[in-house]
């Protein structure tokens, strides 16, 4: 009985010495998991999880950090970092902020006095205005941050709720793929109706699959035998699959914006930092009269 135990132990920490051993040895080089992190965070630079942006979060997750403070990204991100991290998906960490619904800031420009202390603040460039000078929001590159509500000392920014078009729900099926190959035989583009009809959720395996060659012909769907309605399937596939795409181009657009900025911020405080102080300057004054 003894002999068993020690066995089942033995064997129980070896298994859990390959594994850790196996994830070791295939997980990311840093860098480059900084990079997927930061790739999945939605870019808006708020700094409601503590940290200055989107990507010093992610080099924080990388330490240890936790995943779940990104009111912005919400229950989705946290799910998505979960699964990239083998870790749990804990509830969104409400002392940093709530999830909300997407919104851009809108200047009431008529009760603008052109103080520029929104400009200062948005961390996308996203304000466009001049001192004295009425301002205006870039509705494009706004990420709704909300970084420019507080400094402003007349309260003229609201945060507008942006309509956003639903998810579209996949047609509903009444019996299942029974894998018989007709629909492949029948399509004109040589392209495998059932595994894009199996990953049809997953647009990274949709789009190796070749899915935007689809032609919606309905061939697939006159073949099938369990009358699976493929094509308005392979039709919301293509509609989620656009969606994603234009919420990553805003991201790496926001990112983009805001890595110029803090560049340009970088670049001027050097500038400052390399001016002679007022000692300095008299002292020069000094010795240059001494001179003369």
């Amino acid at each position: 009985m003894l002999l068993d135990v020690a066995i089942l132990t033995g064997l129980g920490l070896l298994s859990a010495w390959m594994l850790t051993a196996s994830r070791q040895r295939f997980a990311p080089a840093t860098d480059e998991l900084i990079e997927e992190i930061n790739g999945k965070l939605p870019q808006t630079q708020c700094a409601q999880c503590g940290y200055p942006g989107c990507r010093p979060y992610a080099e924080a997750i990388v330490r240890g950090e936790a995943i779940n403070k990104c009111p912005p990204g919400g229950a989705s991100t946290i799910e998505v970092l979960a699964d990239l991290l083998g870790r749990e998906p804990l509830p969104l960490d409400e002392s940093v902020g709530i999830e909300t619904p997407p919104a851009v800031a809108v200047i009431r420009e008529h009760e603008c006095i052109g103080c520029t202390l929104c400009i200062v603040a948005c961390p996308v460039d996203a304000i466009i205005g001049a001192q004295g000078q009425m301002h205006t929001v870039l509705e494009s590159a706004c990420t709704g941050c909300d970084l420019c509500r507080e400094p402003c000392p007349v309260d003229c920014i609201d945060m507008v709720l942006q309509e956003e078009s639903a998810v579209p729900d996949f047609p509903d099926v009444k019996k299942p793929c029974i894998n018989c190959g007709d629909c492949a035989v029948a399509c004109p583009k040589s392209l495998q109706p059932q595994l894009l009809y199996w990953y049809r959720d997953n647009n990274e395996r949709t789009s190796v699959l070749k899915l935007n060659d689809c032609i919606e012909c309905r061939l697939c769907d006159r073949v099938c035998p369990s009358e699976i309605p493929l094509t308005d399937i392979f039709k919301t596939s293509k509609a989620r699959a656009r969606r994603e795409l234009r919420a990553k181009l805003a991201a790496e657009a926001a990112e983009t914006r805001y890595i110029a900025r803090e560049s340009r911020q970088a670049s001027k405080e050097t500038r400052v930092a390399k001016r002679p102080s007022a000692d300095d300057r008299a002292a020069l004054l000094a010795s240059l009269k001494g001179e003369s």
